[in-house]
């Protein structure tokens, strides 16, 4: 997890953490790590459906 995101969950910045995990997975399509991390992001502001469709790309990206 970047610094950057990191700080923001921490500090209950939850909208600027999903924002550069955006921008993180717009640069980057096949980045599992940025698809899970926006998950976690997704899930602590109880946008389920949001969380939960990232958790699936996770799985489609890297199976293991």
């Amino acid at each position: 997890m970047k610094s950057a995101v990191r700080n923001a969950c921490i500090n209950g910045d939850l909208p600027t953490a999903g924002k550069v995990l955006n921008l993180d997975i717009e640069a980057h399509a096949n980045d599992h790590t940025a698809y899970a991390n926006r998950a976690f992001v997704m899930a602590r502001q109880h946008n389920w459906d949001q969380a939960l469709q990232d958790a699936f790309q996770v799985r489609l990206i890297d199976p293991s």
